[in-house]
């Protein structure tokens, strides 16, 4: 059918169904049409039936001429006779003008009008013949009528054989519009049964086209998630095209599969990490309890405490950081004032003048409050730990929070700080878990972590 695949399914299925429903549509076209036409044909045959029947009121009137004349031929010594007869045929003429127009209006030809003007003439002769002649004769006393009756007979046999003339013509045009109106159903019986036909066969190849590429997609889908298993790959390598729904799902897989990927190589270079991170300490305990063997000595008891102080507090940073791959975020709205009071009292600050807060405008935030004061505290606490002079300075305006203190310049860029187990090369305080925290704690709200450095002030600006 030359249908392009990379087209969504249910862009298929909508081209389906509009070209069916065009077809649809002609069928009803075609319906309707047979209507028009079959009310056209009604029309024409009872327009003609109606003026069969005003041919054969003509012909009564003939007929009625014809006894009229007889009656009075009759009757010829009764005066009053023959005034009722002349009485009746004056009636008979004047309905018969009336009829006139009628009858010559409706003629549907020139030759079917030329033949009723020429009854009508002889009709116009007949009255002359009864009014003039016949009445002449009657008035002088005359008893001889054979003239008369000849030449009356012959004006009504041409009347009503013209008349008989233009009903056999009604009567052919009436067949001949039932003939047609026979076979113009018999086409439209015909026509509606190969659309019908063409309807189902177009119905049924467009459906079988699409079902079955979607189950070759599906197949090859298949086969590759069947791959994925077997070899362990990272994602699913088949050709399903673009733009459809099957590439949706595809990508949307592939997604979560890299994600799980990022998760496991992360854990990986986590336990790489701790391992790494681990030694120092651990090796520092060892060295402590050797040292006590020789001695009881305060200050290394107190050193010892300090290292798996340290110990509890990255096992902490550790699980807190894990936590966040599979976090749910606790949406509500808050102001941004709440989020710093929160906060700075898990800080637990003994000294107040340490910090100074500047809201120069107290904006809502829509996110998780817990998760959003984690990444505050840590960067206050930080802002802290590192500051060369005080107060550090916690400002809002525009939408952002900016943490400020005086210290000296970060030594790489935002991006290396990030990454877990990272500090600066002369740092000795922390496990570089901090910043990384903050950094998918924010990634997971679609919000931004910035860094510059200005006046002295290292500034980190959180953009919600």
């Amino acid at each position: 059918m030359g249908i392009n695949f990379f087209m969504t399914i249910r862009k298929r299925l909508l081209l389906t169904f509009s070209f069916i429903l065009l077809i649809v549509a002609f069928i009803i076209g075609v319906f309707f049409y047979t209507i028009y036409n079959l009310n056209s044909s009604n029309y024409q045959q009872n327009h003609r039936y109606e003026q069969l029947i005003r041919v054969e009121k003509l012909k009564e009137f003939n007929n009625s001429f014809s006894w009229i004349v007889l009656d009075i031929t009759t009757d010829y010594d009764k005066i009053q006779i023959v005034n009722e007869r002349i009485k009746k045929a004056d009636k008979l003429f004047e309905d018969l003008d009336i009829q006139k127009n009628n009858v010559i209006d409706n003629s549907e030809s020139r030759e079917e009008k030329k033949n009723l003007d020429l009854i009508f003439s002889y009709f116009n002769l007949m009255k002359k013949q009864i009014k003039e002649d016949l009445y002449t004769l009657v008035s002088n006393k005359h008893s001889n009528f054979d003239n008369f009756n000849k030449e009356f007979e012959q004006v009504n046999i041409n009347t009503q054989k013209l008349l008989e003339l233009e009903e056999r013509f009604l009567q052919d045009k009436l067949e001949q519009t039932q003939n047609k109106r026979d076979d113009f159903l018999d086409i439209i019986k015909l026509e509606l049964v190969i659309l019908f036909i063409l309807l189902f066969l177009l119905s049924f190849i467009f459906s079988s086209k699409i079902i079955n590429r979607i189950k070759d997609k599906l197949e090859k889908l298949n086969q590759s998630v069947l791959q994925l298993f077997k070899n362990g790959d990272k994602t699913i390598n088949v050709d399903i095209g673009e733009n459809n729904e099957l590439s949706e799902i595809t990508k949307n897989l592939n997604t979560y599969l890299k994600k799980q990927s990022d998760i496991i190589s992360s854990r990986e270079e986590l336990l790489r990490n701790i391992s790494h991170e681990l030694k120092t300490p651990i090796a520092k305990g060892k060295f402590m309890l050797q040292k006590i063997e020789s001695t009881n000595n305060n200050e290394v008891i107190k050193d010892i405490s300090t290292i798996f102080y340290d110990i509890e507090k990255l096992t902490s940073k550790l699980l807190e950081r894990e936590k966040l791959n599979f976090a749910v975020l606790k949406m509500k709205k808050f102001k941004v004032s709440s989020l710093i009071l929160e906060s700075l009292s898990k800080l637990a600050i003994e000294d107040e003048s340490q910090v100074t807060v500047i809201i120069n405008n107290d904006f809502f935030i829509e996110g998780d409050f817990y998760y959003l004061t984690i990444v505050l505290k840590n960067l206050i606490d930080n802002a802290i730990k590192y500051a060369d002079e005080f107060p550090i300075i916690i400002q809002t305006e525009n939408n952002q929070i900016y943490i400020k203190n005086i210290a000296s310049e970060l030594s790489n860029d935002l991006i290396y700080y990030i990454q877990p187990f990272t500090r600066e090369p002369n740092q000795q305080q922390g496990h570089g878990l901090g910043l990384n925290i903050v950094y998918k704690i924010l990634e997971l709200h679609n919000f931004t972590l910035n860094y510059k450095y200005k006046d002295s002030y290292n500034i980190f600006a959180i953009t919600f």
